[in-house]
C-alpha cells in the first residue's frame, strides 16, 4: 500500500502550524492526534517533510482541523 503525500511545499507546514495555533494546541497535542512523535511534527510545520494523507486523515477524525484549509488555503464552508 502506497502513502499518498502532499508536496513539501512549506505553505502545507505553515498553514498546519496555523490551524495547531487557531486550536490552542501544543506540538505535541497535535502530534498525539495525528499519531506522530513530536519531532515529525515540527518537520511537516517547517515545510521540511511532506505531510501523509494518513496523518491528515487522522486529524480530521480526532481534531477540529481544517485540513481542507490546509490543502486548498480556503476555509470549509460553517455549516
Amino acid at each position: 500500500m502506497s502513502v499518498t503525500i502532499l508536496d513539501d511545499d512549506d505553505v502545507f507546514g505553515a498553514r498546519l502550524r496555523t490551524e495547531r495555533e487557531r486550536l490552542g494546541l501544543a506540538v505535541h497535542e497535535l502530534a498525539h492526534q495525528g499519531g506522530r512523535p513530536d519531532f515529525t511534527q515540527v518537520l511537516y510545520e517547517a515545510g521540511e517533510q511532506p505531510i501523509p494523507v494518513d496523518y491528515l486523515q487522522a486529524l480530521t477524525a480526532r481534531t477540529d482541523v481544517d485540513v481542507w484549509w490546509i490543502i486548498t488555503g480556503e476555509r470549509k464552508a460553517a455549516l
